[in-house]
């Protein structure tokens, strides 16, 4: 493990290194806002126009994949998003994406955000290499406060133990004691909500099972698929699992597609959607490519171009829609979908 460590450090130094100049062209680019809006919301607080009465699977949802990867290296091949957690909520994203892993401090084990091999910072240093580790307390402070501002929206937070390594009893036990300090903020049922009973909370979602048999109604909604990970066509593209024995869940994550087959499968799965009262969906814009060195920054200007210039069809709704590298535009043109 420790030899993993050491090269994975130094894949970091050198990829960091040689790609900073061509990374940071692509995020000017990427940082472009568009001339006009969809919609007169308010992107802080748009689920203010969704009926209270309307299942949360009903609503079109923008979301963001490896949330916490804002300051993370090599940001080559690990970031995926640019706006931290705070700003990501005011954009618009009530869905977000967390991989957490187990880190042994002076002060005891702790949860941490990471993405494969990387560990997540709280703000930009170099390289993104000696900044602060980046909590979950950290993140859940900024959610909180954000919810206490905007008491009408709410936000899925989809958990997944990133560090193979780790047991998962501990995770979650690890977990459950952060989430247990404001346990009145938490929607932790596995039972699809509607918009009415999560205003101003957290809803609970979580990729583990549950090893130390919290019930039913404490590990949130079942959100458990397989590794997308196949490079090939399929032809199914969307995976179906089931979070209870009547409500489904509907994934299209092929992470491994190259750019042309990954905007195929998005709009297979728009065109597709079963999105509805007893089905959750989640559509993944992101991708790391069919390559041996994927470059997320990439994928996402050209697939965030192609998704702004997807027509929406009025009275549909397409589930969470999942992006890298989103911004406000990104999240209007998706939660405006509700509104046509």
């Amino acid at each position: 493990m420790k030899k993993l460590m050491k090269s994975g450090l130094a894949l970091a130094l050198a990829a960091a290194m040689v790609f900073s100049f061509s990374s940071g062209a692509l995020a000017e680019e990427l940082d472009e806002e568009p001339a006009e809006t969809e919609s007169e919301f308010e992107a802080t607080d748009w689920m203010a126009n969704v009926p209270d009465d309307m299942f949360l699977s009903s609503v079109t949802i923008p979301g963001t994949h490896d949330s916490a990867t804002a300051h993370i290296s090599p940001g080559f091949f690990l970031q995926c998003q640019s706006l931290e957690f705070k700003d990501q909520l005011e954009a618009g994203y009530r869905y977000l994406d967390i991989r957490l892993a187990l880190d042994e401090t002076d002060e005891g084990t702790r949860i941490k955000f990471i993405h494969a091999f990387g560990t997540c910072k709280k703000d930009a240093s170099f390289l993104n290499l000696f900044g602060d580790t980046l909590y979950l307390e950290d993140v859940l402070s900024d959610v909180y406060a954000f919810l206490d501002e905007h008491p009408t929206e709410t936000v899925i937070f989809c958990v997944k133990a990133e560090n193979g390594d780790d047991d998962v009893s501990k995770v979650e036990s690890e977990f459950f004691k952060v989430l247990d300090q404001n346990a009145s903020k938490w929607y932790t049922k596995n039972e699809i909500p509607t918009v009415g009973d999560v205003r101003g909370k957290i809803v609970l979602a979580t990729r583990f099972k549950d090893v130390n048999k919290e019930g039913e109604n404490r590990t949130g909604l079942h959100f458990s698929w397989s590794e997308q990970n196949n490079k090939e066509a399929v032809a199914d593209t969307q995976e179906v699992t089931m979070i209870t024995d009547t409500n489904q869940l509907w994934v299209q994550d092929r992470y491994k597609y190259g750019v042309d087959m990954k905007w195929d499968a998005v709009v297979e799965s728009f065109e597709n959607c079963q999105a509805s009262d007893e089905t959750f969906s989640l559509n993944f814009l992101s991708t790391s490519g069919s390559g041996k060195a994927g470059h997320p920054k990439k994928y996402a200007r050209i697939l965030n171009k192609q998704l702004m210039e997807y027509q929406f069809k009025p009275q549909t709704c397409y589930g969470v829609v999942i992006v890298d590298f989103g911004k406000e535009k990104e999240a209007r043109h998706i939660f405006s979908a509700n509104f046509k």
